[in-house]
């Protein structure tokens, strides 16, 4: 007898979760803007994409609540790693982008992939001055730029095909060009880091060589 009810309160238990555990799963598989997965990394890659062109990012933010601090920011390729053992709540954001907050469970996860939607601003409101776009641009280029000459990751970005002659320059100048076709002001700072960066290490004016091939980032 004493199995039976013990049976029959289970069943009742398992009966009034069944539409907890219905919504959430419902809510996981209408979330069109995250997807974690496991590959067997020691370290967590966070890619941050455009939720409409599926663009990357570039300077994106991975800040931790519990750390109280952004961990990276994404590079020209909207790829961030961070530290295999980060857990708890995170928030990805991005200028003139709604942001997005998730919690990661420790170890359960070494990829994700955000997609986050483009804020909608209303005129009269909430206007983003231009100068302030060229300025955010400007400190997410530099960043970047900094980040990948760390990781040993050495080119120009360019909207225009270089030529045969230009990308041997490039091999014997130990960098690659990028062709990338969005914002000017971010290619243009970008560039300048990646520049100063050569300049230095082959102790020569970069930028007149490239001048004198004829490189530009534009066509005229």
């Amino acid at each position: 007898m004493k199995k039976i009810i013990i049976i029959m309160c289970f069943a009742l238990l398992l009966v009034t979760m069944l539409p907890n555990i219905s919504l959430f799963c419902q809510e996981e598989s209408d979330n069109k803007q995250i997807k974690q997965f496991s590959t067997g990394k020691d370290k967590i890659i966070f890619k941050v994409l455009d939720y409409e062109t599926y663009e990357p990012l570039i300077g994106a933010s991975i800040y931790s609540f519990n750390l109280k601090k952004i961990l990276a920011t994404t590079d020209i390729d909207g790829i961030a790693i961070t530290d295999k053992e980060l857990k708890g709540n995170l928030e990805i954001s991005y200028i003139a982008y709604d942001p997005y907050c998730f919690r990661l469970i420790e170890n359960s996860t070494d990829s994700v992939i955000v997609w986050l939607q483009p804020a909608q601003l209303e005129y009269g409101l909430e206007v983003i001055d231009l100068a302030q776009k060229i300025e955010s641009a400007s400190i997410n280029a530099e960043s970047a730029a900094k980040l990948d000459v760390n990781k040993g990751k050495i080119q120009l970005l360019t909207a225009v095909k270089p030529s045969e002659e230009q990308i041997l320059f490039a091999k014997q100048h130990s960098f690659v060009f990028k062709i990338y076709e969005r914002d000017k002001h971010y290619i243009v700072t970008y560039n300048q880091v990646i520049i100063d960066f050569l300049n230095k290490k082959f102790e020569k004016n970069i930028e007149e060589e490239l001048r004198e091939i004829c490189w530009r980032i534009y066509q005229p």
